[in-house]
């Protein structure tokens, strides 16, 4: 009998605790479902020719995004894109929240795609908003388009789901592609604060302007392609002004100074760039190797390192760049070419000169017509220096880093050839 008085005061006990747990679980009344967000995957600002800010946002629809067609058989478009203007951003994305009828979400954000006009007078502050959201991931890409916006958050992924996460891809594992000068705004907004460092990032474009050539195939292009020819156009613009790229590239490199679009590196700066940084690789050259054109020797270059050291000469600031880079032999076009040692050094020596040349090209155009500090320089003799860095710093980027003397040290070393040695000979060539 008192051992059933005993177990039924444990149930109690043990009741009254779940029943306690119980109210002090909050459960999900703060979430929200998926279906009752707008969740923006891209974002393009641009200024407009009367100066308002104008944000592009490409919106998924859930239901639809894994989705080839509706029910009824019918393509049906996978996103939303919503253009809004007004005097900031904080303005324009409330206009945003108007025409939605669900929450607006950045959460998703992959990428902040700024235009010309737009990264020449609006970073600080519109970045000021993005870091102040809270829902906005702080390691969100931050890129520059080349002309509009707009235009190129409007390109239609191939090779993933969303552009946004097609942008993603191709800054972080593009294996042939250099995108090392990609920031995200907590790295991008450090440099601004910096006064040792000048912040970069990466130039979208339409694939065509880069050379590249886009040819799609099968039912789904030939759907659109009918489709857009069949619907009239729903935006203010014709279509043919719209100018929206089959695809995009990632090749060139934006350079900011005071907060605003100072200049923009080409594909051969940017790589030069990317030297002086030590960043450089998986990144082809293009070598001769013979008296024709056609003879040559591609280069993948697997590897690359720099050392800086900040010197003071007669008072002066000097820098000595050393950069060692690792390639190996990707394509032989050369039927003369051996490849033995003789043959290995002088493709070593002109693999230096190349380096050298390139990276001449980018310091004379960054460090001394656009007078930014894109490599670090100022950190090194912050660094080193801290003392002097105090009297340096007011005078860095107003003709000191111009009349900066650079010594430039360059070794190569080819090292691996593949699974062929020697190139492919025909019957004449044996």
């Amino acid at each position: 009998m008192k051992k059933m008085k005993a177990n039924k005061r444990i149930r109690l006990f043990h009741s009254m605790i779940l029943l306690v747990a119980l109210l002090t679980l909050t459960g999900c009344w703060s979430s929200d479902e998926i279906n009752n967000l707008s969740t923006i995957t891209l974002i393009g600002i641009d200024e407009n020719d009367t100066g308002e800010v104008e944000v592009t946002a490409v919106i998924v629809k859930p239901h639809t995004l894994f989705a080839e067609t509706a029910v009824d058989g019918s393509e049906q478009s996978k996103f939303l894109i919503e253009t809004t203007t007004g005097e900031s951003i904080f303005d324009a994305v409330s206009d945003l929240s108007s025409t939605t009828s669900e929450r607006i979400y950045f959460g998703h954000v992959n990428a902040i795609v700024f235009g010309e006009r737009a990264a020449r007078k609006r970073m600080v502050s519109s970045l000021d908003f993005f870091k102040r959201e809270t829902d906005f991931r702080p390691n969100t890409n931050v890129l520059v388009a080349r002309g509009k916006a707009s235009q190129l958050v409007q390109a239609t992924p191939h090779l993933n789901v969303t552009l946004g996460m097609e942008l993603e891809d191709l800054v972080l594992s593009n294996k042939y592609s250099e995108t090392d000068m990609v920031e995200d705004v907590t790295q991008f907004m450090k440099d601004l604060s910096s006064d040792t460092k000048d912040p970069t990032t990466g130039i979208i474009s339409s694939a065509k302007r880069q050379g590249v050539d886009i040819h799609l195939t099968g039912a789904n292009n030939q759907s659109d392609t009918k489709k857009k020819e069949e619907e009239p156009s729903t935006n203010t613009q014709e279509n043919s002004q719209l100018q929206i790229p089959e695809a995009i590239s990632l090749k060139e490199t934006a350079v900011f100074k005071d907060g605003k679009l100072k200049g923009i590196l080409d594909e051969r700066e940017t790589r030069g760039a990317l030297l002086v940084k030590g960043k450089l690789k998986n990144e082809v050259v293009v070598l001769s190797c013979g008296s024709s054109p056609e003879e040559t020797i591609s280069l993948n270059i697997t590897n690359s390192a720099s050392k800086l050291t900040p010197q003071f000469s007669a008072g002066a600031p000097h820098m000595a760049i050393v950069i060692q880079v690792e390639a190996e032999i990707g394509q032989l076009a050369c039927p003369d070419f051996n490849v033995d040692p003789g043959q290995i050094d002088r493709l070593n020596q002109q693999l230096e000169s190349l380096v050298k040349q390139e990276v001449t090209r980018v310091l004379n155009k960054a460090k001394n017509q656009m007078q930014t500090d894109i490599f670090g320089f100022g950190q090194e003799f912050y660094r080193k220096y801290p003392k002097e860095w105090k009297q340096m710093a007011p005078v860095w980027r107003n003709g000191m880093l111009k009349n900066m003397k650079v010594d430039l040290s360059v070794s190569a070393n080819i090292s691996r050839h593949g699974l062929l040695k020697d190139p492919i000979k025909d019957k004449e060539g044996k």
